[in-house]
């Protein structure tokens, strides 16, 4: 291959790469459950809320015993919590909500007048305490940090992240093959995100490795996900051995890798281009 279209394709592949950093930050919309028992402030709060294209507010209440009936039903991600609802305050509620109503990433970000109860709240189990004098950025900011937060630390305590080896051998031609790594994670990913490209390299002559990280359970179906890709003809696993990859070319290489040593490496032969286009066309 030439010099100038090998410089094409390692610009190709540092796009592809941006492309996918991106993607992969894109999430579902935050279910909001909202509770406050003033009305002006309850809809100035809802309007506001429901102009956030990464934000839907499933249900709203004006006092703790109907919030905790709406968020048994509902599963929202996000309790918005005045501290000052009527018979029940917002430290109790909020001490129901955590032990019987939330889903297991659910969270409390308590509303309140002044700071007085902060402590209180935040260990009856509220993720954030804030003043409702709050300006709507740092609210929003709020909103999405907690349920970042949340999230994160749900899939970190029961996905187990490895490493995976795909192997591609150098009949793959490069349009086919960044077609291919662009779609990958996409396909693999389901309702979490368990799959992440983060290395590519070698040459279009030598063959390319792509390496994955997966998290349980995905990685037990892996060849099974990967067979149903259009683009995919065969599936093979391979051995791992001690430096298999050493006679790549350090080309390509686009995303840093951690020094975790893989624990699965899988050799996929892609469809000629024409097959493959024909087969996603039909399907």
């Amino acid at each position: 291959m030439k010099e100038k279209e090998m410089k094409d394709m390692e610009s190709k592949t540092a796009k592809l790469a941006t492309a996918i950093r991106k993607e992969t930050t894109m999430d579902k919309r935050i279910r909001v459950l909202l509770v406050e028992h003033n009305e002006l402030i309850r809809y100035g709060l809802l309007h506001m809320l429901k102009l956030e294209g990464d934000i839907e507010v499933v249900g709203d209440c004006s006092n703790a015993e109907e919030a905790l009936s709406k968020a048994a039903k509902l599963s929202p991600d996000i309790v918005l919590m005045d501290n000052q609802t009527p018979l029940m305050n917002g430290i109790e509620a909020t001490r129901h909500l955590k032990r019987n109503s939330l889903n297991h990433h659910g969270a409390v970000i308590m509303l309140a007048d002044s700071a007085h109860c902060r402590s209180e709240a935040i260990n009856a189990g509220a993720a954030s305490y804030l003043l409702k004098d709050v300006s709507c950025s740092e609210l929003l900011a709020t909103i999405r940090e907690v349920y970042q937060s949340r999230r994160s630390s749900d899939a970190d305590q029961y996905l187990i992240e490895e490493i995976v080896d795909l192997v591609i051998p150098p009949s793959a031609n490069g349009a086919q093959l960044l077609g291919f790594v662009s779609r990958l994670e996409d396909r693999l990913n389901d309702k979490l995100k368990v799959a992440s490209v983060v290395r590519m390299i070698g040459d279009w002559d030598w063959g390319v490795v792509i390496t994955l990280t997966l998290r349980f359970p995905l990685l037990d179906n892996l060849a099974e996900r990967l067979e149903n890709m259009p683009e995919v003809d065969r599936v093979e696993e391979e051995s791992l051995r001690a430096g298999a990859n050493a006679s790549f070319p350090r080309r390509f290489q686009v995303i840093p890798r951690s020094n975790t040593a893989s624990v699965k490496r899988i050799r996929i032969t892609l469809k000629e281009t024409g097959v493959a286009e024909q087969e996603a066309v039909a399907a």
